[in-house]
């Protein structure tokens, strides 16, 4: 913009409280505006986290059946069956 040994002209002083001045102005937007994009930013994120589990547990998923599974959790899980009694 102008170097910082040089006084700034009276366009660039000018310039810069006008971008200062439109800052301000978009901070103070009407509330229900902010509140409806802060719902939709939480709706987009929670969407996106349970469509990556989903993915990277179906992957997890595949990759086990395709080694022929974890026998020590299914011994696990019997052992459990036999341990919990039955009504």
């Amino acid at each position: 913009m102008y170097d910082e040994f040089m006084e700034p002209t009276e366009a660039e002083k000018q310039k810069t409280l006008n971008q200062l001045v439109n800052a301000v102005n978009r901070s103070y937007q009407p509330t229900h505006s902010a509140m409806w994009r802060g719902f939709l930013i939480g709706i987009a994120g929670g969407l996106g986290t349970t469509l990556g589990v989903a993915i990277v547990l179906s992957l997890i998923g595949f990759l086990v059946r395709e080694l022929g599974g974890l026998p020590v959790i299914g011994a696990w899980f019997s052992d459990v069956g036999a341990i919990i009694p039955k009504r």
